[in-house]
């Protein structure tokens, strides 16, 4: 049993080379999280299993079991916590069908080495703040109490429907995640959000179809889930958001401002061919806006296939 101090996040690497092993559990542990390395597929699964990591970084080449196969052996396992993040990564340049299988193995993401470590660490922290998100929201509504629109809970719940029903019919599906750099401050318990974070759940709830899932995560950031939109619907959403943002009302007249609103999104065009599990369509689009808002993008939309490959 390990014990995390000081409530790190344990971080399990199973790698094929020492050298390229010790070189990400140096810089994880320097960033305050806890690692575990090993450098074989049957020690990484039964540590895995036992040992319950935050995060796992698997190597396609490890022996005894690659780790496509440990990741695959994780995702079926009914008592495995499946909120937990997997990392494949590829010693070598790497095929579209080996990107592929990881990714229908239960993979959150696929990356080639060399790594682009701030890329890694970027990802890592999103995908674990998100792991939070729906450990916290077990026991929680399906609707956020502050704003009347979907929790993260209920989020993921409209996720597996729209995913479900996507990939039966071959039909696209988004997931756009905003933010913007109003203020939007929440009061004390009991007392009512700020009238930004107010006006923002509005917008976004006005600009939305009657199809669309709108929720809040959390941070001031929206998350609205869009069936049957592609990457161009995505981008023409968030057009529509900054628009209406760029026009608001102030002591009951109409005066221009300038709120940049940034915005992160993930859209498939056949959701069915993506290999995506539709619960983590959430996190993609979040990925997306946090390297948008920490590479100081100029507000225009990210896709997260357009992340820097690692």
């Amino acid at each position: 049993m390990v014990e995390l101090r000081n409530r790190q996040p344990l971080v399990l690497i199973a790698s094929h080379g020492e050298w390229v092993g010790r070189s990400v559990e140096s810089v994880l542990e320097l960033n305050d999280y806890a690692v575990l390395r090993v450098d074989g597929g049957r020690r990484a699964l039964d540590l895995a299993r036992h040992v319950s990591p935050d995060t796992l970084i698997l190597d396609t080449a490890l022996s005894e079991i690659d780790g496509i196969t440990v990741c695959r052996a994780l995702t079926d396992d009914p008592l495995f916590d499946h909120s937990t993040p997997i990392f494949i990564t590829s010693p070598a340049p790497a095929s579209n069908r080996m990107r592929t299988e990881a990714l229908e193995a239960g993979a959150w993401d696929f990356l080639t080495q060399p790594l682009d470590i701030e890329s890694v660490l970027l990802k890592m922290a999103t995908f674990l703040r998100a792991r939070r998100r729906l450990v916290d929201a077990e026991s929680t509504s399906l609707i956020d109490p502050q704003t009347g629109l979907y929790s993260v809970r209920g989020l993921r719940h409209w996720a597996a429907q729209l995913g479900a029903r996507a990939s039966r019919n071959h039909e696209a599906l988004a997931c756009v995640v905003v933010t913007s750099n109003t203020p939007a401050d929440v009061t004390t318990a009991g007392k009512p959000v700020s009238a930004a974070l107010s006006y923002m759940a509005d917008l976004c709830r006005a600009k939305s179809r009657k199809s669309d899932v709108v929720g809040y995560v959390g941070e001031s950031r929206f998350a609205i889930l869009a069936p049957d939109t592609d990457e161009t619907g995505a981008r023409q959403f968030v057009s529509r958001l900054q628009r209406a943002l760029d026009r608001t009302t102030t002591a009951g007249t109409r005066a221009e401002t300038q709120t940049p609103l940034h915005a992160g999104f993930y859209a498939a065009a056949d959701f069915s061919a993506s290999g995506v599990e539709p619960v983590d369509v959430v996190g993609r689009a979040e990925a997306a806006l946090d390297y948008a808002m920490a590479s100081g993008g100029k507000g225009e939309p990210l896709s997260f296939d357009d992340l820097p490959a690692s």
